[in-house]
């Protein structure tokens, strides 16, 4: 910051974040400095005696660039926050080229700053030995039962893996950040580096602000890890303590507060106090600026953090030092080489390709050689192969590696899985528990366990919303917070439903313990054996409570009221009519609110808890159908005197109106709709509801 008089004083107050400001950077590094130096003086002393040192630090003249191994830890519980290996090399990509002037954008800078940008001559790695020496791809996936949220007070999400600080920049994904500001958004926030310890170092960003592809918030540019790890550099914001302040930078004019600069205006100039007076540099990448806006680093900032890289006293120097290079691999050894890989995926379709990723590490190999069991391809010789299976089974993969050092080989065996392409099971499937714990089934109907032991769904014999058994998920009122309890379906074939809706519902019971605690249901669905997924539905709070809950503590159903249809009405309007393979998975993530009950899972063209047995003993027709004022509804029945509770639904399953309630005497009957106060207009379901079963059929009202 250039003022006429450097002022150092640097009160680290926490910025203002909020929802409205969007498209900016959030930064919580301020806050979370400022916690650290309360709970730890230290800090505060390590940071006025490094500021005193980089201050004499004057800009190097070097050939080399600094290189920075990176280990990315995705803590996830299988949802989006699990992002792809793509995004975060995509994200590697982007913070090159900001470090080093690169940019696509760089020439967008304005002509008043020309000469200030820096090739900062800092490159980034993905790891390639971890701290065990064994081979890595710089990604851990840790399921994580503290949840996916950090909480920047606690951080106990750190605690499920961090590697050594002064070896590797960990950078934990997370879905969301708290421990802000009331109501804000906190993106990423850093470590700096007078703060360090053995299990706090590093970055925390948010799942969808790593890269541009994928999950990634496009309007971010990937430039909130850029802004971080600048902080991990020892670079403060341009706004530091705004016109009066000093971010130890004389190149970066002052900026008078945190969002001052969020549209990138042209003739900005928020302190006039600097000499020359210059407008705000909202093309700086430590401005709370739109990443799309943001092109440099200055050459006092690029000097500033190449003094912590060389500044012995703090482990950023061992960090890039070259004995540390070739321990974390991104320097290549002199040793023979170790044979590792990974791949795209581990399960697929019958038809489907598989990519493969070389990860050897130790030195650099010269020659690959690949054995695919299973494949129509069954060698190659490339380095990244992707390879394509046509036949249903489960396949081991090889690798053999080699140099002028040696050779080396490793065997993944039952490493790939491929299924049917058309899936075996066929609509109408329906699951209502009765024949017990459908993860124990042999046959195709069986379902799979996607979370880990401790955090599953079980058989829930003593209560249902029909018959004796349905699924629960074990939440207890208080407790089990962050677990998700996750179970994936077989796959289904509904291409033989023809002109008919396919529907994917089931019935659901949930009560909040109080209106400030919700837990949360989400589904998904793959289209490719599961070896993706893609959310199509979540639920919480009163959107997911029965209709008229009461709150109340380790909720458990009493009555088929607490129940209601949960699911999608219509596959066909979100592009998944006639699929030959859909695969639904269903999630509950505990707050430690309530458990959730699910029962009578149903896709094809009925609603849930509809069985074609029960069409076949109760058969009910509406005529006509769009429905008028004239309009009846017959229902043939082949139980005499049997109790029977006929209603009209919403397509959310919630009760629009009663129709009829009592006993069938006839063996046909028939009600008049003329006789009810029904909607005049609009897509809604009659459902009939008695002790063997449940139908339901779609009616329309109006023309």
């Amino acid at each position: 910051m250039r003022l006429s008089k450097i002022c150092v004083a640097l009160g680290l107050g926490f910025i203002g974040v909020f929802h409205g400001a969007q498209a900016q950077h959030k930064c919580g590094s301020d806050q979370y400095h400022q916690h650290l130096k309360q709970n730890d003086p230290s800090v505060a002393v390590a940071e006025a005696e490094i500021n005193a040192l980089l201050k004499e630090k004057s800009l190097e003249s070097r050939a080399a660039i600094y290189t920075i191994p990176v280990v990315f830890h995705v803590i996830h519980t299988n949802g989006p926050e699990n992002i792809s290996r793509e995004q975060i090399l995509d994200q590697i990509r982007v913070l090159n080229n900001d470090f080093n002037l690169l940019n696509g954008n760089r020439t967008k800078l304005r002509s008043v700053f020309n000469g200030l940008a820096a090739d900062c001559q800092i490159k980034f790695e993905l790891a390639k030995i971890d701290p065990n020496g064994n081979c890595t791809e710089g990604i851990n996936r840790v399921y994580s039962s503290a949840g996916v949220q950090m909480d920047m007070t606690t951080e106990k999400v750190k605690s499920l893996i961090n590697w050594n600080y002064k070896k590797y920049l960990n950078i934990w994904v997370v879905s969301s950040i708290s421990g802000g500001v009331d109501g804000g958004e906190v993106l990423g926030y850093a470590c700096f580096p007078w703060a360090t310890n053995a299990t706090r170092d590093g970055i925390v960003v948010k799942s969808d602000r790593v890269g541009t592809i994928g999950t990634a918030v496009s309007s971010d540019s990937a430039r909130t890890l850029t802004h971080e790890v600048g902080h991990w550099l020892g670079l403060y914001h341009t706004f530091q303590d705004g016109c009066t302040g000093g971010d130890q930078i004389d190149d970066t004019p002052p900026v008078n507060g945190t969002f001052v600069n969020a549209s990138c205006p042209s003739g900005g100039n928020s302190c006039t106090n600097d000499f020359p007076d210059l407008p705000d540099m909202w093309e700086n990448y430590m401005d709370y600026s739109n990443g799309g806006c943001q092109t440099l680093f200055t050459l006092k900032q690029k000097s500033r953090m190449h003094g912590v890289l060389t500044n012995g006293s703090y482990p950023r120097a061992a960090v890039v030092s070259a004995a540390n290079l070739i321990a974390t691999g991104v320097a290549p050894g002199s040793a023979a080489p170790v044979a590792a890989f990974t791949s795209s995926s581990t399960v697929i379709c019958a038809g489907q390709s598989v990519k493969f990723y070389d990860l050897t590490c130790k030195s650099t190999p010269t020659a690959w050689s690949w054995s695919f069991n299973g494949s129509s391809q069954p060698s190659a010789s490339v380095q990244n192969p992707t390879i394509t299976y046509q036949t249903p089974g489960t396949y081991s993969v090889s690798l053999t590696v080699q140099n002028a050092k040696g050779s080396n080989s490793t065997t993944k065996t039952n490493y790939i899985t491929v299924l049917k392409a058309v899936a075996s099971n066929k609509a109408n499937f329906e699951q209502s528990f009765e024949s017990g714990d459908p993860t124990t089934f042999t046959t195709d109907d069986k379902f799979m366990h996607s979370s880990p032991t401790g955090s599953r769904f079980v058989l829930e014999n003593t209560t249902s919303y029909l018959g004796s058994n349905c699924y629960k998920a074990p939440v207890t009122t208080g407790s089990n917070i962050g677990n998700t309890y996750s179970v994936t379906l077989p796959s289904v074939d509904i291409s033989n439903m023809g002109a008919l809706t396919p529907k994917f519902t089931f019935m659901a019971s949930y009560c909040q313990p109080s209106v400030d605690v919700t837990d949360v249901l989400r589904v998904y669905v793959s289209t490719d054996c599961g070896a993706t997924f893609k959310q199509i539905m979540e639920r919480s709070g009163a959107a997911l409570g029965y209709n008229g809950q009461v709150y109340t503590s380790n909720f458990k159903p009493t009555k088929t009221s607490q129940w209601k249809v949960m699911g999608l009405p219509s596959l066909s309007s979100i592009g998944l009519g006639l699929n030959t393979n859909l695969t639904f998975r269903i999630d509950f993530a505990s707050a430690g609110g309530n458990p959730i009950y699910i029962d009578n899972i149903n896709l094809g063209q009925y609603m849930a808890g509809v069985s074609t047995l029960g069409e076949d003993l109760q058969i009910m027709e509406i005529s006509p159908n769009p429905s008028q004022a004239n309009a009846k509804i017959v229902i043939r029945n082949t139980k005499p005197n049997e109790e029977v509770v006929v209603e009209l639904l919403d397509l959310q399953g919630r009760k629009v109106a009663s129709i009829f309630e009592g006993q069938l005497s006839e063996s046909t009957n028939t009600l008049f709709m003329s006789d009810l106060s029904l909607p005049t207009q609009g897509l809604f379901i009659v459902s009939l509801r008695s002790s063997r079963g449940q139908i339901q059929k779609p009616v329309i009202f109006g023309k």
